[in-house]
């Protein structure tokens, strides 16, 4: 199951929410566990990408 990060606008609390992408498409209902507020925004933090090369 795919993991998200989403930042409060209010406090600025970073939480991850472990959603489906149908879950996720369809609407998460998402409040901040720090203050309660429901104004959160998706947060694309730090990204790790692995990838491979063939160098020939």
């Amino acid at each position: 199951m795919p993991v998200y990060e989403y930042m409060c606008r209010d406090c600025g609390k970073v939480s991850e929410v472990r959603a489906t992408l149908a879950e996720k498409e369809k609407g998460l209902d998402l409040k901040c566990p720090e203050c309660g507020s429901k104004n959160m925004e998706q947060y694309f933090g730090n990204m790790i990408v692995i990838s491979s090369t063939h160098l020939h």
